[in-house]
């Protein structure tokens, strides 16, 4: 299994409610077509405000308002990260991500996780 992370920064502009109606009833949507097809396990979308940690006190925030998250098997992650959907849908994509996010600050990785076993404290 496959995890992908992408951390998205809203565009100037747009309050934290517009962004997340539009990426919740309009950009996501977008991606039904390919998050339907076999090897696609999961997809989430997590909404980020700044707490202050109790150490510091401090709110801080990371500049980022979403992650986004996808778990897949290996061949949807080479059929859609490596091989790449249509240009035409890459070029759909790009159109409506510059109406949401600033896409100069958009960053995607693939995760290894590392799980603590709380029992065993």
């Amino acid at each position: 299994m496959i995890k992908v992370v992408g951390l998205f920064k809203k565009k100037d502009g747009i309050s934290a409610e517009e962004f997340r109606d539009y990426y919740e009833n309009h950009h996501g949507p977008l991606f039904n077509e390919y998050l339907k097809l076999p090897g696609v396990k999961r997809y989430t979308r997590r909404y980020l405000r700044p707490i202050a940690p109790p150490i510091t006190g401090e709110v801080r925030h990371s500049g980022f308002d979403v992650i986004m998250e996808v778990w897949c098997d290996e061949h949807w992650y080479k059929s859609f990260f490596v091989d790449q959907p249509p240009a035409e849908f890459r070029a759909m994509i790009a159109e409506d991500e510059a109406k949401l996010f600033d896409r100069d600050q958009m960053s995607m990785y693939t995760v290894d996780e590392c799980d603590t076993d709380l029992s065993t404290l």
